[in-house]
């Protein structure tokens, strides 16, 4: 178990490493991407246009051997262009399955919110069970599996907010901020050099991902520590500011990001502030805030959300 953990923790920092060639800064996204696909889950990345959402994804699947597939989601789209049709073949007189780019390793939902409903509805079976079902046949999807949506909060003129049945299913949400004048002063001299040039190189094969997502379950878990998240959760449910609080399936993901969290750590164990650097992400989407709680602005909730969030961390008693 050692051994693996070490290995997952030299992995990870092998891949972001390769990811920051291509991306400045932004290291808290790069880690909640690291973390949503060591543990099996799957993200949200919002911010405004242009800071680099797409690319971040893109840099991973780069640095990683597994199958990519990008889905630019718009306003027509339908749920078969997702997952796949039946296809008539006229040789064999019989229907066959044509799967959609859904069947990938990691798929990129790109403005997830200009897609309708019917259509975001698509991913709920596939982002719970990693599999589809199509005229009664059930179709597994490869492992790992993640989906990494990107969506612009400020634009909101022809989008479709995304229903908390389906935001449940995305282990974080984690906001990208613009760059501080620094990092913007290196994103000029990297793309006076290379321009748009992908320049990350794979550094992990799908088994040694496999390999990393497997130390990850084996860390360990202290039922004191298990009984902080369960009351940091249940907090969320009587805070006065709140109309929703986090559910049963935001416990469980805030034990599986913190379990990723302690290996990228090159820890066998969870520790209270393993729990406390992941519970932002994990439950700021899953949190309903009462409109008088929030000011007028494209990421009030957000921010809001985020504000609850760690007072709660700080009122919550920590286990010793």
């Amino acid at each position: 178990m050692s051994e693996n953990l070490s290995f997952a923790a030299k992995l990870a920092s092998s891949i972001k490493e390769e990811v920051h060639k291509v991306i400045v800064g932004m290291n808290h996204v790069v880690d909640a991407v690291l973390i949503a696909l060591l543990s099996e889950g799957h993200i949200v990345v919002e911010g405004p246009p242009g800071l680099a959402k797409t690319c971040l994804v893109k840099a991973f699947s780069r640095g990683l051997d597994l199958d990519f597939k990008r889905i630019q989601f718009t306003s027509d789209m339908l749920p078969s262009d997702i997952i796949g049709s039946m296809i008539y073949d006229k040789e064999n007189r019989t229907f066959e399955f044509r799967k959609g780019p859904l069947f990938a390793n990691i798929v990129l939902a790109d403005e997830i919110n200009r897609a309708p409903p019917r259509s975001q509805s698509a991913l709920l079976e596939a982002m719970q069970e990693r599999q589809v079902t199509v005229e009664g046949v059930r179709h597994p999807l490869p492992a790992p599996f993640m989906v990494a949506a990107t969506q612009n909060p400020v634009e909101l003129e022809g989008t479709y907010p995304l229903p908390e049945a389906e935001l449940d299913r995305f282990m974080m949400r984690v906001y990208v901020t613009p760059p501080s004048e620094s990092e913007e002063l290196e994103i000029l001299e990297m793309k006076n050099v290379y321009g748009e040039k992908m320049r990350a190189g794979k550094v992990a094969r799908r088994a040694d991902m496999l390999r990393a997502i497997g130390a990850v379950k084996d860390v360990y878990v202290d039922r004191s520590v298990m009984d902080y998240m369960v009351r940091i959760v249940s907090a969320t449910r009587t805070d006065h500011r709140l109309i929703l609080g986090g559910s049963s399936r935001a416990t469980v993901f805030l034990m599986y990001a913190s379990k990723a969290m302690a290996a990228l750590n090159g820890k066998r164990y969870v520790t209270p502030d393993h729990v406390k650097a992941v519970a932002v992400q994990v439950l700021n989407h899953r949190l309903i805030v009462k409109p008088e709680a929030q000011a007028t602005s494209p990421l009030s909730e957000y921010r809001t959300a985020e504000g609850i969030v760690r007072d709660i961390l700080a009122k919550v008693e920590t286990p010793r």
